[in-house]
């Protein structure tokens, strides 16, 4: 069944279970919000497949994520601060300018488990490459912490599989491939691949740095 959903374009990915924080500064954005408010409802973050943020229309992707509100700041001059968490994905079938923003005719899709008997060593790869990506990251960084290891990561597959696509620094057309997936194991798969290919270009950014430091002599 379609039901009408206010939707906000972003430049970025919305993932179910996942938390983002939101400034509203634009006055349609801010009517969203009131209206939100006013009808006890919420909104669905869409990504953005052509256009801008801010001023000009935006053509957004097909699939989205209906954000909940779990904390809003009103602030003095009309402005708004949101702290929103991803719930169920969905899919826009028409698209609707009878507000001053964006109003869509949206289908909630269902997550499905899919390989079912891949999913627990997908799991496990996809956790192992996952924690030596964000030690890579914290490498090239320069930061320094304690050693992390697949302990800290979600069990539940299609959590971690969120998380995963969520924190993957990639550009919003692979973070929306990862979004429009529907089933658990395909989702898991292509974090791998995405994981795999990020692992290549950060040894490469790490050789380059280590190549380009220069000993200094203390005499």
């Amino acid at each position: 069944m379609s039901v009408r959903l206010p939707l906000f374009p972003l430049n970025t990915v919305l993932f179910p279970h996942m938390p983002a924080g939101l400034h509203i500064f634009e006055e349609r954005y801010r009517e969203m919000i009131r209206d939100c408010q006013a009808q006890g409802t919420s909104f669905g973050i869409i990504g953005i497949r052509e256009g801008l943020e801010v001023g000009r229309a935006a053509f957004p992707f097909s699939v989205g994520t209906l954000a909940q509100i779990h904390e809003l700041e009103a602030l003095d001059d009309g402005r708004y601060d949101l702290v929103v968490a991803g719930a169920s994905r969905f899919r826009v079938e028409s698209l609707s300018l009878s507000r001053s923003y964006l109003v869509g005719s949206i289908r909630y899709l269902q997550d499905t488990r899919g390989d079912e008997a891949a999913i627990p060593d997908l799991a496990h790869r996809a956790a192992r490459a996952f924690t030596e990506y964000r030690a890579a990251l914290r490498n090239l960084a320069d930061e320094t912490g304690a050693e992390e290891d697949e302990a800290g990561l979600p069990d539940d597959p299609e959590l971690l599989s969120y998380l995963i696509a969520a924190s993957l620094n990639v550009e919003v057309n692979r973070r929306q491939e990862l979004l429009e997936e529907d089933s658990v194991s395909g989702r898991l798969r292509k974090c791998l691949q995405a994981l795999r290919r990020e692992s290549v270009f950060l040894t490469q950014m790490l050789a380059r740095r280590d190549h380009n430091i220069v000993p200094v002599s203390l005499n």
